[in-house]
């Protein structure tokens, strides 16, 4: 279905939703494009069939802080231009997209919130859930075929193939503390930073700007994307439920072992790393803060950081090339709102 541009009510309150600390100048910034591209999620629900409509309008009417529509924008951004349907477009595919990966992961991690309700697979079941998923999914394609060019429906396509190959990849190595770094960069890199990457190329491309440079802004994405992965596993040791609108520790309780836990493991001695083992096998509150207070003690958060930094450093060194484009200041904002919001974990 094709964006429709309409008139997008002042009062529209979709945008304070979820929203995490520091975004909302972001928001700001991009507020007529969000508006559009949720106004067009939200046409998109006729397009389902009349038995999963309901469900469909479920997983559209609330979401996150639309982080990737908005790297849409900002690689695209041009200096008073209003939001173009096919930029408005991208960013919906993109969210489609995303909001499949999320129903999905809801049912892998068991997830019973998401943005600050029931999950679908809470709502619907895990049956029905998986298979919503997949209609999200092929609806996201159908949007993608609309395009002139056929490369952004392909394109659209291997990032959503690679972003499931990475919660596959993820999957089979459940329960292995000795994952490696190597691995967990290879899991992140496709299963999150994929989708920046692809936000920021698509959008520095429909933005008209020079094809080395939507090159540039996709690495650019990937490496945020990778901070922000870190940052989000961070959340899941040291942020709060009511904050963050999501179901924590999902990670840790389904074998799922993240940065924080990997440099926990590598700085404890012989006997650490065997108590460390078997608590593991038995993870309830009371083994939740024996790992925080490990982290705490091993200096584990410092690490982390220095992991997140760099990647955040390789983002910008990837547009410094280019800092007399218009969209690079605003592509850097999201540095510093990824870089403000670990500041925020207790």
């Amino acid at each position: 279905m094709l964006y429709v541009p309409a008139m997008i009510s002042k009062q529209e309150p979709a945008l304070k939703d979820g929203a995490v600390k520091g975004f909302a100048p972001i928001q700001a910034r991009a507020e007529s494009y969000i508006r559009a591209v949720q106004e067009n999620l939200m046409q998109q629900v006729d397009a389902f069939e009349p038995e999963i409509r309901d469900m469909a309008r479920y997983c559209m009417e609330k979401g996150g802080k639309r982080i990737r529509p908005v790297l849409v924008h900002f690689a695209g951004y041009r200096e008073g231009a209003s939001p173009d349907p096919e930029m408005v477009r991208m960013g919906t595919v993109i969210e489609l997209v995303h909001m499949a990966t999320l129903v999905h992961d809801d049912i892998l991690d068991d997830a019973a919130i998401r943005h600050g309700r029931p999950s679908v697979k809470e709502v619907y079941g895990p049956s029905v859930a998986v298979l919503l998923g997949d209609a999200v999914f092929a609806h996201a394609l159908v949007l993608a075929a609309e395009f002139s060019s056929t490369d952004i429906c392909r394109q659209v396509a291997a990032s959503s193939r690679k972003v499931v190959a990475g919660e596959i990849h993820q999957t089979f190595e459940k329960n292995d503390i000795h994952l490696g770094l190597d691995k967990y960069y290879r899991a992140i890199e496709l299963k999150t930073a994929e989708l920046f990457r692809l936000s920021c190329f698509l959008g520095a491309t429909a933005g008209g700007y020079p094809h080395a440079y939507a090159e540039a802004a996709g690495r650019f994405g990937l490496h945020l994307g990778n901070a922000y992965q870190i940052y989000d596993d961070m959340v899941d040791f040291f942020g709060t439920e009511q904050i963050y609108g999501k179901t924590l520790h999902t990670d840790l309780m389904k074998g799922k072992y993240t940065l924080p836990l990997l440099l926990l493991h590598e700085a404890m001695d012989p006997g650490g790393r065997a108590r460390l083992l078997d608590s593991l096998r038995r993870v309830d509150e009371s083994v939740l803060r024996e790992i925080k207070e490990g982290m705490l003690s091993y200096g584990v958060r410092d690490k982390v950081m220095a992991h997140f930094e760099r990647e955040l450093d390789r983002a910008e060194q990837a547009l410094k090339p280019y800092a007399d484009y218009e969209s690079v200041p605003r592509l850097m904002d999201l540095v510093l709102f990824v870089r403000e919001q670990i500041l925020f974990l207790t």
